[in-house]
């Protein structure tokens, strides 16, 4: 039997790929909204938790509706590959001064291939380590904005709404509970669900601190932006290729958690070891047009498989 995740990695996964949406998708998003959005989602997270078997999301399905949860393993796939190809093309983001964009985007898609084929068990583990470094260097991030951050700036801004597209957003790295852990304390994780939202809203807080909530609404890549306007003691500090590493890192590990939502959802129809490499290879086809796609209908798709689905079998089992 293959080794399953530990509920900690499981969990430093799911922060390490909300880092990349928060990064890339949700900083021109005022912080107060962003936090009450990544917030629910984190005490949704925590309820999954408590109440999905250790086997997983996916076998749970057709273990629950039957025939109607296969055709439904099928469709959210299907969405875990077009979820995929939108995160591909978030490298562009963490690069956007660049025109390599979409070949980085392409040697993700590869490498969450590879650690697909690896196993969750090994993906889940680099998402560990990998989260520990995320929060080093988005603490010097923070850290050298600090100085720069202007008080009528973090004024909230906006509109309700916005909590329910960060909410939506977030939902995107929920594929890590698709997928087999070994349960030691249900709950046991609990301080996570205060750090990943508390995270994610600091982000936004800094992008409109330095640069005001009106530049920080523009697309695409405004956190990036708002690094390059930072100094300290009056000289220009180039920590772009801090936020660069820190971005593609993130991205990385919410790839590799949607190839092996992709594939485990796969299994529920008929077993292949490579469904996490077809995966790829369909949504390195489709990043072109699925990259065009508003955020607002990719947060849709998010809440609708994976945030409905994990809700339907946690209600039905208890």
């Amino acid at each position: 039997m293959a080794r399953s995740m530990g509920e900690r990695q499981r969990w430093a996964w799911l922060a390490a790929g909300t880092s990349a949406v928060a990064a890339t998708s949700l900083c021109g998003i005022s912080w107060i909204w962003v936090l009450l959005g990544v917030g629910t989602t984190a005490v949704l997270s925590l309820w999954w938790d408590r109440t999905i078997r250790p086997a997983g999301l996916a076998p749970m399905l057709p273990h629950t509706f039957g025939v109607l949860g296969r055709i439904w393993a099928a469709v959210c796939a299907v969405f875990a590959v077009a979820a995929l190809a939108w995160c591909a093309n978030l490298a562009v983001r963490a690069f956007p001064l660049t025109r390599g964009g979409v070949v980085l985007g392409w040697t993700l898609l590869a490498l969450a291939a590879w650690g697909c084929r690896k196993g969750p068990a090994a993906c889940a583990a680099c998402a560990g380590v990998l989260s520990l470094f995320l929060m080093i260097l988005y603490g010097v991030v923070g850290g050298f904005a600090l100085p720069d951050l202007r008080g009528e700036y973090l004024v909230p801004t906006g509109t309700w709404d916005q909590a329910l597209l960060a909410c939506g957003l977030s939902l995107l790295p929920a594929g890590v509970f698709f997928l087999p852990c070994r349960r030691r304390r249900p709950g046991g994780c609990w301080p996570w669900t205060l750090l990943i939202p508390l995270s994610a809203a600091a982000l936004a807080a800094v992008t409109a601190g330095i640069l005001s909530p009106e530049l920080a609404a523009i697309p695409p890549a405004p956190l990036y932006l708002a690094a390059q306007s930072v100094s300290l003691f009056g000289v220009m500090e180039h920590i772009e290729p801090l936020l660069s590493a820190a971005m593609t890192m993130g991205i990385f590990c919410l790839m590799a958690s949607l190839t092996c939502t992709a594939q485990a959802l796969a299994d529920q129809l008929r077993p292949w070891k490579w469904s996490g490499a077809l995966a790829c290879l369909a949504a390195a086809a489709v990043m072109g047009p699925v990259g065009r796609l508003p955020l607002e209908l990719v947060a849709l798709g998010a809440a609708v498989f994976f945030g409905l689905t994990p809700a339907l079998c946690a209600l039905r089992r208890s």
